[in-house]
């Protein structure tokens, strides 16, 4: 029984040496995305430890997006990603509705922190490109169609001249995120004129070239937005 307790400590120690030799392997290494690493028999050599924990160390670098394995060709550095914080979100949102609305909150923060930045940067085929979007978007309104893939290509579309790829990628695990709720909270969107008065707004202002109306028109659709979504879920308006 001894034996077994001291096993079970000894092993979580042995593969936490083994992913932090990894991690500083490609740091040391300055590897890139699609760079090739040790094979697992050569990091049990080297490490002195047995190649369960190995494997048991790369399969835990795998779930945090850092290694890739490919099947009969090796270890590989993975490109970076926030796939397992879209993991645990989109867990978290279906364990607790909240979280959804917290998500949608932090959203609200970074666009709103970034918005003057768009209004300085923004380019005359980005606006033309935002014409477009919301000319299909009128279409769209009137024959009574879905319109939420117009609502993120709207926004992903406003910050492309934007060069922060990390907060692209944030906002990105919001839709996606989104995407792949329950009906019924994606039910809770803003009426569809409504949705597109509020971007036709913020279309104004950012062509406007006015960064303080861009902000308030961005949080006034926000503020409705998450009116609707507290009222789709039941519970208060968060403060």
């Amino acid at each position: 029984m001894d034996g077994q307790n001291n096993l079970s400590i000894r092993r979580p120690a042995l593969n936490e040496i083994v992913r932090n030799y990894v991690k500083q392997y490609i740091l040391d290494n300055h590897l890139n995305p699609g760079d090739a690493l040790p094979p697992e028999s050569q990091l049990s050599g080297q490490l002195g430890v047995g190649r369960s924990s190995v494997r048991e160390a790369i399969k835990a670098l795998q779930s945090l997006g850092i290694v890739e394995v490919r099947h009969g060709d090796g270890l590989y550095v993975r490109e970076y990603n926030f796939d397992p914080i879209l993991e645990t979100i989109g867990f978290g949102m279906r364990f607790n509705t909240k979280t959804l609305s917290d998500l949608m909150q932090v959203r609200f923060f970074l666009e709103g922190a970034i918005i003057e930045d768009v209004v300085k940067k923004i380019s005359p085929d980005i606006l033309k490109q935002l014409d477009e979007i919301m000319e299909v978007w009128k279409q769209r309104v009137q024959n009574n169609e879905e319109i939420i893939d117009l609502d993120e290509e709207f926004h992903r579309t406003l910050y492309k001249n934007v060069d922060n790829r990390t907060l692209i990628e944030l906002l990105e695990i919001f839709w996606i995120a989104f995407e792949n709720l329950d009906d019924q909270l994606v039910k809770s969107q803003q009426p569809a004129q409504l949705e597109y008065n509020n971007h036709i707004a913020i279309l104004v202002a950012v062509k406007d070239r006015d960064p303080h109306a861009a902000h308030e028109r961005l949080m006034q659709h926000f503020k409705h937005l998450q009116d609707r979504l507290v009222q789709g879920l039941g519970k208060t308006n968060p403060s």
